[in-house]
């Protein structure tokens, strides 16, 4: 007896893709450092070189004398002038005092007053060897100031730029899925 079989063929469905792959752009700007340089400053100072130029004693030497020079100098001068008048009362005294000598010391003392008085008068000191000018020179240092004014810095970063585009995946049928049924061996016996 021959059983009918039933036969069966099916495709499977085919599925296509059309994919769009997504799009990440990604753009760094450039950051700014803003560096800034002051520039140093440098000061230098020159004291003045000062100059002292004493002529005094140079215009005392030639009689021009200042009114301290010039009362210094009257009194040197009245000084020697009082120890030689004691110097000279002594002497007259010795003088006077010898009577043995049988000189006439009165008279003798006195023609030598007279002719001295006839010889004074105020002789001014005698002029130095040196010619009295005092220089003197005072060098003063240079004075140099550096300053340092450095720099600054002032940076600017700036964000990363992001771009995305995402994908697309679109699906599409290529074959469709199918099942065909067939029954062979058509031979039933019904009778049962």
């Amino acid at each position: 007896m021959q059983i009918a079989q039933i036969r069966m063929e099916s495709t499977f469905a085919k599925l296509g893709l059309n994919i769009n792959k997504p799009v990440q752009e990604i753009k760094q700007p450039s950051a700014e450092m803003n560096l800034s340089q002051v520039a140093a400053t440098l000061t230098i100072e020159q004291a003045r070189t000062e100059l002292h130029i004493d002529s005094s004693q140079a215009r005392a030497n030639i009689g021009i004398m200042t009114s301290t020079q010039f009362s210094g100098s009257n009194a040197a001068y009245g000084k020697q002038k009082a120890m030689q008048a004691i110097a000279e009362k002594s002497q007259e005294g010795d003088r006077l005092m010898r009577i043995h000598t049988k000189e006439n010391a009165i008279a003798t003392i006195g023609k030598e007053k007279g002719l001295r008085a006839l010889e004074g008068g105020y002789t001014p000191p005698s002029a130095s060897a040196d010619e009295g000018v005092d220089i003197n020179i005072q060098l003063k240092p240079v004075k140099i100031d550096v300053k340092r004014n450095g720099m600054s810095i002032n940076p600017v970063t700036r964000p990363p730029e992001l771009s995305y585009t995402p994908g697309k995946v679109e699906p599409y049928m290529i074959q469709y899925n199918s099942l065909k049924i067939d029954v062979v061996g058509g031979q039933l016996d019904r009778m049962m």
